[in-house]
């Protein structure tokens, strides 16, 4: 009789607690979701406004500070999309790049996406491409497309000897007295680079790679304008002075405190496209922002006077890996 009453009244709780309402906390919250397309936003230099779609569970999201030249960042109300407004660049011909972070929560737990933003210098269209994506971006072309591959958040050239491989962007460059930026990450296990003004005259082509060695912690940087060496220089590692050095050199962080990736940028100072800047500069990834750590590598060129042709990226050697293409020039 004693057992029939406890398993009776154990029954008529688990009646009563299936009757009520579920009412998850902590860790019992499902997982949130926080799903962004695209990752990235590309804006002129005139800035402008962009909308990207947004896939999530949660029931809010939170946006954090936002870049100073990104008027606004506003979710939908139904959470499906996010507006950003890029004000437009009127003070400087470099490039600039921001994070916009959006948050969402479920009990204890939160999900978090960054919102890579870059714009045009003054005046500037861009030309951007992440590869980010599953599949390569159209209107590239590929020297060898066997040579091509796409990586988790990359693009990678692969060569198994000199002179490589090229991967070109569809924009036309023409430098003829105007002002350009490129820039782009490289990521070396053998040699890699750029290409510009790849066109019809060989001897107009610049051509710039680097060389890394992580156990020696040293690296090298060449630059050519056809027939023409302008640098074979042991120097993209760590401070020193140049021949016709532009910007100042720091001494190259910890192996700890840095990117293995570095950024490699040519542009121009004055309206004399002849005479561009060589950059490497080391990169370290903190809270989902890129941060500049350094100039380790930069000199002045000048180089042969060049008509419209396209940028390319370069894999000379073994593999290349390349991320963040951005182009910004005037027309």
């Amino acid at each position: 009789m004693k057992k029939s009453l406890i398993c009776l009244a154990a029954s008529v709780l688990l009646t009563a607690a299936c009757n009520e309402p579920y009412d998850p906390i902590g860790r019992n919250r499902p997982s949130p979701v926080l799903l962004i397309s695209p990752l990235e936003m590309a804006f002129d230099g005139d800035g402008g406004v962009q909308v990207g779609s947004i896939s999530t569970n949660a029931e809010a999201i939170t946006v954090g500070d936002l870049p100073e030249w990104i008027a606004s960042a506003e979710v939908a109300e139904d959470l499906s999309s996010v507006k950003v407004i890029a004000e437009p660049n009127t003070s400087s011909p470099v490039p600039r790049r921001g994070i916009i972070r959006l948050v969402c929560s479920s009990g204890d737990n939160s999900a978090t996406q960054y919102l890579r933003v870059y714009q045009a210098g003054k005046g500037c269209k861009i030309a951007f491409t992440a590869f980010t994506g599953k599949t390569l971006p159209t209107g590239w072309t590929a020297e060898d497309p066997s040579t091509i591959a796409i990586g988790n958040g990359y693009v990678a050239i692969k060569s198994d000897d000199v002179p490589g491989y090229i991967y070109s962007c569809d924009e036309l460059l023409d430098p003829s007295a105007v002002r350009y930026h490129f820039s782009v990450d490289v990521k070396m296990s053998g040699e890699g680079g750029a290409k510009l003004y790849v066109n019809d005259d060989p001897l107009q082509v610049v051509e710039i790679y680097l060389g890394y060695n992580a156990a020696a912690n040293r690296g090298g940087i060449w630059v050519r304008n056809g027939n023409t060496w302008c640098a074979m220089d042991d120097g993209v590692i760590g401070a020193g002075a140049c021949d016709n050095q532009y910007a100042e050199m720091v001494p190259l962080a910890d192996p700890a405190e840095r990117d293995d990736w570095w950024r490699l940028e040519v542009f121009t100072t004055e309206t004399a496209p002849n005479q561009p800047v060589v950059q490497v500069v080391s990169l370290h990834t903190f809270n989902g922002e890129v941060q500049r750590l350094g100039v380790c590598y930069s000199r002045k060129f000048t180089m042969a006077p060049a008509t419209a042709g396209h940028v390319a990226l370069w894999g000379r050697n073994y593999e290349s890996q390349f991320r963040n293409f951005l182009l910004s020039y005037q027309k």
